[in-house]
């Protein structure tokens, strides 16, 4: 009940704040009426009826000067017109009083526009697509693009569907990309070729043969990669392969239509064909081979050199603290009642754990063209998790630190207790911790690898 009253009291006083404000904005536009300037005062009506729609004083004024306002915007028109001013400049004049009575409209105010003016926008403005229509036409002979595009979008926003002139728009925005396209294509630099042509592609997918030559781009710049087995020494057997399966699916998440990743699936599909195996993959020489048969460009190789799950112990140590308590005394000789704060020494329990998961992935990136060694890199990383609070089986919010055998009222001592007694009592397992490992050191293999490809395909 309560909050519903003091919503309607701060809406209330909103409201009157907005009136108060809307008032003396009326007052002041009619000031400057009265001093014959009425422009000025058309600012002030509108204000007002922006701050208030109840405001009748502000419409009325709005509604007396705002027509003149709107006269002065017509006649302007009016001489443009007359002599013969270029219609592009009509054009505009009449849209500026016609956006002006559309602005107060919207403010419950309705001005008037003579239809002899209408009549006068009607007939320049054909003229003036005309004339526009011609000069795009012109920019497009000269193969000027953007500076047609500029001149039909001009069109479309005076009439939409005139002639052919949207169509023109889009070949105006399209054949530079197109004509880009092609030519990055030809001189092989096929990334920046694919971009000009998947946004023509994008906004038109029949236009002329881009959707062909955009496929000619990933055809001939797609760069396949066979990521082999990855290796390892490591206690945990299944932790290469997991390295692997992360490497393919950090690769694949990079969406590189210029990337092509072959796991091992497909090899052993491919290999079958082949009637070989994968099985005994484990030299270089060897993967050398069987990425070639593959019809790679380069393979990746793996090895875990160290994976550790480190678990830690549960330590729990016991501190000693106070407790604070109220005791009830009475004067003697006025019988007052009062209460005097006292410290009962207690014990409390602080726990620590900390996990922490290790890894060491040694990779490198070979070209099969070349047996160059593109990327290598060794990847050390580690990461820990720790849980650090403490529990109290009394009255927590008076409970205070020890410090020498007695009570530690320090502020920033009692805070730092206060946040033990409250801290979460969760730690993520080494396990989930060497999960997250695996992923992170092969997310960098990706960016490696990315960065490279990049450097090849420009």
């Amino acid at each position: 009940m309560y909050r519903l009253a003091h919503s309607a009291l701060c809406l209330l006083a909103a409201t009157l704040v907005g009136c108060s404000g809307s008032k003396s904005f009326s007052k002041k536009g009619t000031k400057l009426d009265e001093a014959g300037l009425y422009a000025e005062a058309a600012v002030m009506f509108e204000q007002s009826a922006q701050r208030s729609a109840k405001n009748v004083d502000a419409k009325i004024g709005l509604k007396k000067t705002g027509q003149m306002v709107l006269n002065d915007k017509l006649s302007s028109f009016f001489k443009s017109v007359a002599m013969g001013s270029a219609k592009g400049d009509a054009v505009s004049t009449y849209l500026e009083a016609r956006a002006y009575q559309d602005r107060v409209q919207r403010l419950g105010v309705v001005l008037e526009i003579p239809d002899h003016y209408k009549e006068d926008f009607e007939r320049v403005k054909d003229e003036y697509l005309v004339e526009l229509y011609n000069e795009g036409q012109g920019l497009m002979e000269k193969q000027e693009f953007k500076s047609a595009e500029v001149v039909f979008a001009k069109i479309a926003r005076l009439e939409p569907n005139y002639k052919d002139a949207s169509s023109l728009r889009s070949i105006a925005f399209l054949e530079p990309l197109y004509r880009a396209g092609k030519a990055d294509l030809t001189a092989g630099a096929y990334r920046k070729a694919y971009g000009s042509l998947d946004q023509v592609v994008s906004k038109d997918a029949g236009y002329k043969d881009a959707s062909a030559l955009r496929q000619e781009c990933l055809t001939k710049g797609q760069y396949t990669i066979a990521v082999m087995p990855f290796t390892g020494s490591v206690k945990r057997t299944d932790i290469p392969q997991k390295a692997q399966a992360q490497a393919i699916t950090a690769l694949t998440e990079m969406r590189d239509p210029f990337l092509r990743v072959v796991d091992r699936e497909n090899m052993e599909r491919i290999l079958q064909e082949q009637r070989l195996s994968l099985s005994g993959v484990v030299d270089d020489q060897t993967a050398v081979r069987v990425g070639n048969l593959i019809g790679a460009q380069a393979i990746l190789l793996g090895t875990v050199a160290d994976y550790r799950e480190e678990p830690g112990e549960l330590r729990r140590s016991t501190k000693d603290g106070f407790e604070a308590y109220r005791v009830e005394q009475i004067n003697k000789e006025t019988g007052e009642k009062s209460f005097i704060t006292k410290y009962r020494p207690v014990r409390y329990s602080e726990y620590f754990q900390e996990n922490k998961a290790i890894i060491s992935l040694n990779f490198r990136l070979v070209s099969l063209e070349t047996g160059e060694v593109l990327a290598s890199k060794m990847v050390d990383r580690e990461v820990k998790d720790h849980m650090y609070y403490a529990t109290y089986d009394g009255n927590r919010d008076q409970l205070f630190p020890a410090q020498n055998g007695v009570v530690h009222q320090n502020n920033a001592a009692r805070n730092e207790l206060r946040g033990l007694l409250n801290a979460p009592k969760e730690v993520k397992s080494s396990a989930t911790l060497g999960g997250e490992l695996v992923r992170t050191a092969t997310a960098q293999v990706a960016s490696v690898v990315q960065a490279e490809l990049n450097s090849k395909l420009p």
